[in-house]
């Protein structure tokens, strides 16, 4: 009997929607489409009034739009933590053989050579083929951005979703105000024909403020969720195919049993928003010794079978 198809989650489902080279365009296009709407439907429309019906909210937007557009593009053209592939006779495989001609008892990992780029990776270190070259702290590839996020821009693309979600929440409630200022209220129906046909750019700006506001956030907690455990989007996404997530272990007398353990767990979630925000040490991972409990009400790890 064939087993179901486990459900994609929105995150797979646009990563694979980012593979799409005309997505890969359109995406940013339609947002720099969108601000570029809600701006002009602002200055012509809202702006001679706003400050007098709602002026904390037309305050923030208008701080709001210029620092998403400048995170925008800064977290787009910024080098997302590239590593140059390595030129033949100081590539990773002359790193490799050096390591196993030495005396070294540790044995070098061979599966962390990229054989496109001849570079020898770290654990976090993922060679990304929209891009074409290994991303270190290789967290996704953004449909939103049209660009890699790694190690060199992974802290501003969250800055850049907390300040568009905010901006969104500002801007919707704006337009609810300058809506209701706008259109005298006589009754449901007539007060929403008067904005839909008295300010139809208005409408439109602010159901696609709407639709899009939800997602924005879904992304803000996404990204602070993984953030808080000390994981990239990659790593969440295909942690069963990544050895050093698993270790071996004697759950009860004769039953062993495969365990996932994060090995890059600092401890907790501060010191994991710290490593991310501050000390910027995500790739270094923790000794399996200092990780060793295996107690079944620790924290750091959880037991699935595989």
């Amino acid at each position: 009997e064939a087993k179901p198809k486990k459900k994609e989650t929105w995150m797979q489902t646009m990563m694979k929607v980012g593979q799409d080279k005309t997505a890969q365009k359109a995406f940013p296009v339609f947002w720099l489409v969108c601000v570029s709407m809600a701006t002009f439907e602002y200055l012509m429309d809202l702006r001679i009034t706003s400050y007098q019906v709602a002026p904390t909210a037309s305050m923030l937007f208008e701080v709001g739009v210029p620092l998403s557009l400048s995170l925008f593009f800064l977290v787009a053209l910024k080098d997302p933590g590239k590593i140059p592939a390595r030129p033949k006779g100081n590539s990773g495989v002359e790193e490799l053989m050096r390591a196993l001609d030495s005396d070294a008892d540790k044995v070098p990992d061979l599966s962390r050579l990229c054989t496109t780029t001849w570079v020898l990776k770290d654990l976090r270190t993922k060679y990304c083929s929209q891009t074409g070259a290994c991303v270190e702290e290789f967290d996704h590839w953004c449909v939103w951005l049209n660009c890699s996020i790694g190690k060199n821009n992974h802290r501003q693309f969250m800055c850049l979703a907390i300040v568009e979600w905010f901006t969104q929440l500002c801007h919707i409630y704006l337009c609810w105000c300058m809506a209701r200022s706008l259109v005298p209220y006589q009754s449901i129906g007539s007060w929403l024909v008067g904005v839909v046909t008295g300010y139809p750019l208005l409408t439109l700006v602010w159901l696609i403020q709407l639709l899009t506001c939800p997602f924005v956030l879904m992304l803000v907690i996404y990204q602070s969720r993984l953030i808080g455990m000390n994981l990239t989007t990659n790593e969440m996404m295909n942690a069963h195919r990544y050895e050093h997530f698993w270790v071996t272990a004697n759950v009860m007398p004769g039953r062993m049993q495969k365990m996932y353990r994060n090995p890059f767990n600092k401890g907790s979630i501060v010191m994991n928003c710290l490593d991310f925000w501050w000390f910027r040490s995500r790739s270094a991972a923790v000794p399996m010794e200092m990780l060793g409990c295996q107690d079944q009400s620790c924290h750091s790890c959880q037991h699935h079978h595989h």
